[in-house]
């Protein structure tokens, strides 16, 4: 069985930089499959689980709340992927608020689509090129909202497979 430790949230704020304007949760949960007498695939969350086992799946959800008193500019969100597991999918999508990007090198760069250099080897020679970066290799999701308005609240989640 494995124990495993909730990643650091990075947090940055244009306007709320040294001051507590946002609060964040981050939690981590299993999440169970299981079909039902009709045949339909369920979902039960178990909430904050004490040991995991490899194949297992996770949903890592920030919750941020305003509770500065007035709307905030552009706040980044930035979840590692814990280690240990595995981005899985995405579970809480761009929208007109926010973007969604993703980094492979640990949260240096970020893009909306990863690409790393592949070197092979074609008619006897070497080949370098770019290509899509696989999601098991992302080590970090990162949210990009445009504002957030006082007193509000927004999650934000993820799926991990545990290795």
């Amino acid at each position: 069985m494995k124990r495993l430790i909730l990643p650091l949230l990075l947090l940055t704020a244009a306007s709320a930089q040294s001051s507590p304007n946002v609060t964040f949760t981050l939690t981590q949960d299993l999440v169970k499959r299981s079909t039902d007498s009709s045949g339909k695939t369920v979902e039960t969350i178990i909430d904050s689980p004490k040991t995991v086992l490899p194949g297992d799946v996770l949903r890592e959800q920030v919750t941020l709340r305003n509770v500065s008193g007035r709307r905030l500019g552009q706040l980044n969100v930035n979840v590692p992927i814990p280690r240990g597991t595995e981005f899985s999918v995405l579970t809480t999508p761009a929208t007109d608020r926010w973007t969604v990007s993703y980094s492979i090198d640990g949260g240096k760069t970020f893009s909306a689509q990863p690409r790393r250099t592949v070197t092979t080897t074609e008619n006897g020679q070497s080949v370098t090129r770019q290509q899509p970066a696989p999601p098991t290799t992302y080590t970090n999701v990162r949210w990009t909202l445009t504002s957030m308005n006082p007193d509000e609240t927004l999650k934000f989640s993820f799926r991990v497979k545990v290795k």
